[in-house]
């Protein structure tokens, strides 16, 4: 398992000072975008972010990757406001909620209509809700036409919501469905849940710690933790 920080802040600026107090441990970010609709929480908006990275060294943001989680209903308007960040920042992955998407169009004509110049059906992967179910999404797309997936191991909105340990037998529905593509885990990863990941014989490519590293007051013995589990 690789780890890669979820960030959830309200503001850019907040955004920008998480950038650079976890940039000496990780080079790739998850920046959650929550619109306040969708999800009960609403945090930093993508606009706010372009505006605040303009005032930043260009050539020290391009060293870090970002992926962006959309917690939003209108998923499309995000996408293209996210366009315009590709200029500036590295941006690598972009998931959609499963449960936001309100028809049943296939991936191979991906919601974004193949946004940021990605090949057709590789742009967007998908997050699954905790109340979201495997055969619901296996009856809705080819799994193999889903880049890449997130499972939420709390319910979504805001830091700090408990951890769901039902929710990893996901990745195991999903490995025995013969997806061998990226799957992430994001929602309450600490040192109380590791062990349970762990212990799973089907593990996530991915985790995805929120408040564990950018609430933290113990953040380096936080990093060491993982370098020496994950």
């Amino acid at each position: 398992m690789q780890t890669i920080p979820s960030i959830l802040e309200n503001d850019a600026d907040n955004l920008i000072k998480q950038i650079n107090k976890l940039s000496p441990y990780f080079s790739r970010f998850q920046i959650d975008i929550a619109d306040g609709i969708f999800v009960p929480n609403k945090t930093v908006q993508i606009e706010e972010i372009e505006k605040t990275i303009h005032q930043f060294n260009n050539e020290a943001m391009k060293q870090y990757v970002f992926d962006f989680h959309l917690m939003v209903k209108d998923y499309e308007k995000e996408i293209k406001k996210i366009e315009k960040l590709k200029g500036i920042i590295n941006i690598k992955y972009i998931f959609i909620h499963f449960s936001a998407i309100e028809n049943t169009r296939s991936l191979d004509s991906p919601p974004a209509g193949g946004s940021l110049g990605m090949t057709k059906g590789k742009t967007i992967g998908l997050t699954l809700n905790p109340e979201d179910k495997i055969d619901d999404l296996t009856y809705r797309y080819a799994l193999n036409n889903i880049p890449y997936l997130q499972i939420m191991s709390v319910i979504p909105g805001v830091q700090g919501n408990p951890f769901l340990p039902e929710t990893l037998n996901k990745i195991k529905q999903l490995r025995l469905l013969d997806y061998r593509k990226e799957i992430f885990l994001d929602g309450a990863v600490n040192e109380k849940t590791i062990p349970v990941i762990l212990s799973k014989k089907n593990k996530p490519d991915f985790i995805c710690p929120g408040s564990y590293l950018t609430k933290t007051k113990t953040l380096e013995e936080n990093v060491k933790y993982l370098n020496k589990y994950v």
